[in-house]
């Protein structure tokens, strides 16, 4: 016996299992007869492989019960690869438990978003125009055009600053 005979074996064993022919306890006896039939011609266990096969065999009802309310109705449910995947995109990450309220809000860390392209010149213009008019109410308040205040360094005679009177 061979790797190719045997899983051509399993595949015939599968076969009768989804037919229906063979229960839980018949299929128990005939893969521990084919696993020892393996052995005894070969002299090692059979591969990973096939033994997740005869494996799944006997599991073959639990695998194969698309029951959505099997979580809550088996005491030991097995779930098949495709429902896992299934289970795992529907739920929501330890994340995202831990950083919203019983409320819905969010309470994490706030993340500040890059600007974009388009915001960035906007905010530039905008900076722009108010230093524009800062310039303008500075410069008429140096010239005297405008009423305010000068803050003068005695010791040295500098201007430090000034404050002009909004009106």
């Amino acid at each position: 016996m061979d790797k190719t005979l045997l899983h051509e074996m399993i595949t015939e064993l599968q076969q009768r299992t989804k037919a229906g022919e063979l229960d839980r306890i018949e299929r128990i006896e005939e893969i521990t007869a084919l696993a020892d039939a393996y052995f005894d011609a070969v002299g090692e266990h059979p591969d990973s492989i096939a033994l997740e096969r005869m494996a799944n065999l006997i599991i073959y009802e639990e695998l194969s019960d698309t029951n959505k309310n099997k979580m809550k109705n088996d005491e030991y449910p097995i779930m098949s690869e495709r429902m896992e995947k299934t289970r795992r995109s529907g739920e929501t990450s330890e994340k995202m438990a831990e950083e919203y309220d019983e409320f819905g809000k969010n309470q994490g860390k706030p993340a500040r978003r890059r600007l974009s392209t388009y915001e960035g010149i906007q905010m530039d213009r905008c900076a722009k125009a108010r230093n524009k008019e800062r310039r303008k109410k500075y410069l008429d308040f140096v010239k005297g055009k405008t009423p305010g205040q000068f803050t003068v360094n005695i010791t040295t005679g500098e201007k430090i600053g000034y404050a002009p009177i909004n009106r």
